[in-house]
């Protein structure tokens, strides 16, 4: 237990698998993984150093060109998209329909104010372009991410239909 312990805080405190496996005198890689497990915010600062390097060999937007594109050619790039309220999401085709995308729209628990309506209206628009674009490019996941937005948006946009005619009849 004490080696497992002290493999386990070695490999958390950033020391690599290779000068692991050296120190415990293991063969294989598999053995010293079954000492050394990695906490959670070892593995986000691992991940996160590398991301930080990957970002500045992946630009985002090309060279000589604003970083926010505009509405339509992020429309037609080559990322999964999004609506968000303050930018753009460029997520990669190879990571598939983003599981966080348009949680709180697609939520039992959202209740938009009746003051949000042309704001909902606009996204609505949105997401059945963006709908229509996964099609065209044959991506099915992203496609059916959105049609349950759009069902979502749907719902609370007849929502709030209704409870303006009913305000409106009392």
């Amino acid at each position: 237990m004490l080696r497992h312990t002290y493999a386990t805080e070695l490999a958390n405190a950033g020391m690599s698998l290779q000068a692991l496996m050296a120190l415990l005198g293991h063969v294989t890689p598999e053995m010293t993984l079954r000492y050394a497990v990695l906490a959670s915010p070892t593995l986000r600062a691992a991940y996160d150093e590398a991301m930080s390097k990957v970002r500045k060999l992946i630009p985002v937007a090309p060279v000589g060109r604003p970083a926010v594109p505009a509405k339509v050619e992020w429309i037609a790039s080559e990322f999964l998209k999004t609506r968000l309220t303050g930018g753009y999401c460029s997520r990669h085709l190879a990571a598939q329909a983003c599981p966080y995308a348009n949680v709180c729209e697609t939520c039992d628990n959202f209740l938009p104010g009746r003051e949000f309506a042309p704001a909902l209206r606009a996204q609505l628009d949105d997401v059945r372009a963006l709908k229509d674009d996964a099609e065209l490019r044959g991506w099915s996941s992203e496609a059916s991410r959105h049609q349950r937005v759009i069902d979502a948006l749907h719902s609370h946009l007849q929502r709030l239909d209704n409870q303006c005619s009913s305000e409106v009849f009392s």
